[in-house]
């Protein structure tokens, strides 16, 4: 995206995303890619190894880039960039910080080590870049960021691609399928919407479920499945391709994210695009897109049985899923297209040239 948002060259530090996408975006000609290949430690000194080596060599790439690159964009997880963005405040260069979410909660739940480590870290970065954009006002709070205010942006990088994201089948002519698409991680909540499954079955057994994804909590997951004796119930696909996205989300009639803490997952943006109706908690920028009743539906909280007593309830009313699925088409249609996430980016970096 930044690409369009500029004729001037654009470098891009890749980590963890797939090499066949940066390969896409290498063939670019304002775009030349570096790209650093994640390694999965378990354990933690060779973690913090990675860690260390990783930021060094980020920081030796924007030095070796400082001289014909005035702006440095950090998206999603480089709030730990604590080295990278140093050295941009070293050599007075601008940064702009993206958070996707509240890092600091996921590593709460997850009892992640070195916790207060991780939140001095990003408190610095917070305090060192010029600009923090994040996807919503109720992040402001949740994340404990008042005190920025004046550096803070409201954007969103997020847009859908239409000709593959779309209502392939009614939701009136799907089956009694209820899914979710995430991390099998504690954040998601997923465990929780797991616990619901044996409540929903007590009153509709009829129903199915698919749960798709990968994660720390997948074997977890498989003993509740196990031992609850839902083996016929639940459907678990493990990750799948995301070309294959369209395709599951157009068999469901219910999305469940029940999550303790979100930035704005793409899942609920691609789901609303293909008139699958969303069930979710009111975390990070939900709310913007979801409002209960219209564009989706929210959770009072993710306790198994209010999540349980939810599904059945909005399964049971065929005709407000079918109108909620259309409003939640029409909404991303109006506010996500890429051409409108363009012009949101042109501006903003357009003004903070101007700085």
């Amino acid at each position: 995206m930044l690409a369009d948002v500029t004729t001037s060259q654009i470098h891009v530090v890749g980590i963890r995303s797939p090499r066949a996408v940066f390969e896409k975006i290498d063939r670019r000609k304002n775009v030349k890619v570096f790209l650093i290949i994640k390694n999965p430690y378990r354990n933690i000194f060779s973690r913090i190894i990675y860690y260390l080596l990783m930021q060094l060599k980020i920081s030796s790439i924007i030095l070796t880039l400082h001289k014909t690159d005035d702006i440095f964009v950090f998206f999603v997880g480089a709030e730990l960039f604590f080295f990278p963005i140093l050295a941009l405040k070293i050599i007075r260069k601008k940064s702009i910080l993206m958070p996707a979410g509240i890092a600091l909660k996921v590593h709460s739940i997850r009892n992640e080590p070195f916790y207060k480590l991780t939140s001095f870290i990003i408190n610095i970065n917070l305090r060192f870049a010029d600009k923090i954009i994040i996807y919503s006002r109720n992040l402001i709070k949740e994340m404990d960021i008042e005190k920025y205010q004046h550096k803070i942006v409201i954007l969103h990088e997020h847009f859908i691609d239409f000709t593959r994201f779309k209502i392939n089948k009614k939701v009136s002519d799907r089956l009694y399928v209820v899914g979710y698409i995430g991390r099998l991680s504690e954040e998601k909540g997923v465990l929780n919407l797991i616990m619901a499954i044996p409540f929903v079955l007590k009153r509709n057994p009829s129903i199915s479920f698919i749960i798709i994804g990968e994660g720390e909590l997948a074997s977890k997951i498989m003993q509740i499945i196990n031992n609850e004796q839902l083996k016929g119930h639940v459907t678990l696909t493990g990750p799948i391709p995301h070309r294959d996205v369209p395709q599951y989300l157009n068999k469901m009639k219910l999305l469940v994210l029940p999550s303790y803490t979100e930035g704005l997952p793409n899942i609920i943006l691609e789901a609303m695009a293909c008139g699958t109706p969303v069930l979710a908690t009111p975390v990070g920028a939900i709310p913007n897109v979801i409002k209960d009743n219209e564009t989706g539906f929210l959770l009072k909280s993710n306790d198994p049985r209010h999540i349980a007593e939810r599904i059945i309830e909005l399964l049971n009313k065929p005709e407000l899923l079918e109108k909620v699925g259309v409003n939640a088409y029409n909404f991303v249609r109006e506010n996500f297209s890429y051409e409108k996430t363009l012009e949101s980016w042109r501006k903003i970096l357009s003004e903070f040239n101007r700085v």
